[in-house]
């Protein structure tokens, strides 16, 4: 017998199907498409903002007209060229050397220059190195969040000059829609620069990322590091000795000429029975070390001496500057048991002996020694993995290296194979780089989605789904588009995309898409789930917007509380407002009722009025900081809808579009969808 709802119902497939085609696509099924272009040229027009609306009194804006007149019109009128537009221009982009701002202007210093990823070189300029000091303080490093911690890293490692409180004159947009802040020549401060530098070599150590650490610290200008023991323990764990032992000699010679060497403060505590300043402690260790490494074996043992005969010696300390005094094959091993805590000095000197480290001193180590520890071939593997476990809870622990520790991890063949089921019981952190390692083992697609859905499923519980997605990114680009695996097409794009694996995740969605128009309900699901990180992470053009996918998007939403459908709805609504979208007044008037998403919280007024000034008095490094402490420690995941597209916008309106559309794409991952 016919069935007539069989009917209704593979219609109703086919339909959101075809609505999810791309104009081209269409065009090749006979679809028209006049409705579907003219849907999306609205969509790419500048959106009628809900979160900035003209003439709205306190508390979203500071009392000054003018400041919040201008916040008001760059948030909510930011430009964004398509890729779509780029390709129209030029073919190709001509590979050009760029030129090293560094050597340019003496005025600007870091590592990544505007042409390799690096920042504006003016961004700080406006702002002054006071408040700058103040922000700086006020944000926590290291950041859980991937994008929280390349936009940190951008701020702290690119060439800049130094904030001095002088406007930025004029503002264009070139064809990237990057900012190009315009600025007066500036008479150098050198002093300031200095001061600078010593600002973000602060946070640097906070973030705990030791590689890029050194690298800053190597590349400073002549005398611009200043002698001072923090600098000196940052060479000694990045491997540089020589360069803490010159600095070491350094600051005894000043103060040698200052009238108060090292030697007479030693000597004066020995008289007086007081004992040595911690300062003067740390710089005699340093003679005594340094003397080891010049093979100065008498000179060092005099200034141990020294140290020994002080009411306050360290013991340890003497301990290890005998053993690495002593020839190696005599010497006997060293038990770290007897150190309450590491510094670096011992740290380097434990590692130098190739001894081993106790479990309790790696839990209580600095964000910098977890990060030497890891980096350290010295380190046995054991150490080595406890320390980057430790680093990458904190997120002070690049992918690259955290990868390196996980693929030097060994395992049975019979725990690859029972990978999944040992994982239920096992909570410890091996059980995470056994499902790691298994997940790219596996041969057969279907048993590595399994393994890949169970390292979801405990990413989402710890709000760690977009660390999880980057680490596991091969696993995910080898697994072929099935229809046996239509069911975790969601996981599977939503896990290429926080990847930056947008091509692989495009073949993911034209894979459903295609099914979903042979009436596939399954893959109609998938797709309707797809759909909101697809066409908002930026990187699939092919992705429509259209009133209508949006209807579709909100009736598949049925399935939820009525909270939770609204609370959904509002964030993407936002976000996806904040990007460039248009949502019709018909979808915000369903959406009075006032419902948020459990778990999500508000920036502070007081952070929200001082991004608006930043914004409107066109600051971007403050802008951009601020938009970091609103975040927070949890992530964009935690913000609610108003507080995600605020740093949308913000983010948008000093060029970071990327870093724009990945926070869109982990506070709605981090909000299930």
């Amino acid at each position: 017998m016919f069935n007539q709802n069989a009917l209704k119902s593979s219609l109703l497939i086919t339909a959101i199907a075809t609505s999810f085609m791309s104009p081209v696509f269409a065009q090749e099924t006979g679809v028209d498409v006049r409705s579907a272009i003219q849907e999306r040229s609205e969509a790419e027009t500048d959106p009628r903002s809900i979160l900035f609306p003209s003439g709205l009194p306190g508390p979203y804006f500071p009392d000054d007209v003018e400041i919040s007149r201008s916040a008001e019109e760059r948030l909510n009128n930011v430009q964004s060229v398509s890729t779509q537009e780029i390709d129209g221009n030029i073919d190709v982009l001509p590979e050009v050397e760029i030129p090293d701002e560094q050597d340019d202007d003496p005025a600007a210093f870091g590592i990544l220059s505007n042409g390799y990823s690096g920042l504006d070189k003016n961004i700080w300029q406006p702002s002054s190195i006071e408040k700058i000091d103040v922000l700086l303080k006020s944000l926590t490093l290291p950041s859980h969040s991937p994008v929280m911690d390349e936009i940190a890293r951008k701020l702290l490692l690119s060439v800049t000059t130094a904030p001095t409180g002088v406007p930025l004159v004029d503002e264009t947009e070139n064809m990237m829609a990057v900012n190009d802040f315009m600025t007066e020549p500036q008479p150098f401060d050198e002093a300031l620069l200095k001061d600078f530098i010593n600002l973000r070599l602060n946070k640097l150590i906070e973030r705990g990322n030791l590689e890029d650490l050194v690298m800053f610290v190597q590349a400073l200008p002549e005398e611009t590091l200043k002698n001072s023991i923090q600098n000196t323990e940052i060479l000694l764990l990045g491997g540089d000795y020589l360069g803490a032992c010159q600095m070491a000699a350094d600051f005894q010679e000043t103060r040698r000429r200052s009238g108060n060497s090292l030697a007479v403060s030693t000597f004066s505590s020995m008289q007086s029975g007081q004992g040595m300043s911690q300062d003067d402690v740390f710089w005699s260790k340093m003679t005594v070390f340094c003397r080891i490494m010049e093979e100065d074996q008498m000179g060092a043992q005099i200034a141990l001496d020294m140290l020994a005969e002080q009411d306050n010696a360290d013991f340890i300390f003497i301990d290890l500057a005998n053993k690495l005094m002593e020839e190696p094959d005599m010497r006997l091993p060293f038990l770290s048991t007897g150190i309450t805590s590491l510094d670096p000095l011992n740290y380097t000197m434990l590692s130098m002996l190739d001894q081993t480290i106790d479990a309790q001193l790696i839990e209580n180590s600095s964000a910098l020694i977890i990060s030497a520890m890891v980096i350290n071939p010295n380190v046995n593997q054991e150490n080595r993995f406890q320390a980057a476990i430790k680093s990458n809870l904190s997120g002070g622990l690049s992918l690259e290296t955290l990868k390196s520790i996980y693929d030097g991890q060994e395992f049975s063949e019979i725990e690859y194979q029972n990978a999944v089921r040992m994982a239920e019981f096992d909570d410890r952190p091996l059980a995470d780089v056994l499902l790691y390692q298994a997940a790219e083992r596996q041969m057969n697609d279907f048993e590595r989605v399994a393994i890949l859905d169970v390292i979801w499923n405990k990413a989402a519980l710890n709000n760690d789904m977009s660390r999880k997605a980057a680490l596991n990114a091969e696993a995910l680009k080898s697994i072929v588009p099935s229809s046996r695996l239509t069911g975790y097409a969601h996981q599977i794009t939503r896990g290429l995309l926080l990847a930056g694996e947008a091509d692989r995740a495009y073949e993911w969605y034209e894979f459903v898409r295609r099914l979903a128009v042979r009436g596939d309900a399954e893959a109609t699901t998938a797709l309707i789930n797809i759909w909101p990180l697809a066409v908002l992470s930026g990187d699939i053009n092919e992705v429509p917007w259209s009133a209508d996918i949006l209807d579709l998007w909100w009736n598949g939403q049925m399935v939820l509380s009525p909270e939770n459908r609204e609370g959904r709805a509002t964030l993407f609504y936002s976000v996806a407002e904040a990007l460039g979208h248009s949502v019709g007044d018909a979808k915000w008037q369903e959406l009075i009722s006032n419902n948020s998403l459990e778990g999500t919280r508000p920036i502070s007024l007081g952070v929200w009025r001082e991004m608006v000034r930043a914004v409107g008095e066109n600051k971007p490094a403050e802008a951009i900081i601020l938009s970091l402490i609103a975040m927070g420690e949890d992530g964009p995941g935690k913000l609610d809808a108003a507080g995600v597209s605020t740093v949308i916008r913000l983010l948008r309106s000093f060029g970071l579009e990327q870093e724009a559309r990945a926070v869109a794409l982990e506070a709605l991952v981090a909000n299930d969808f």
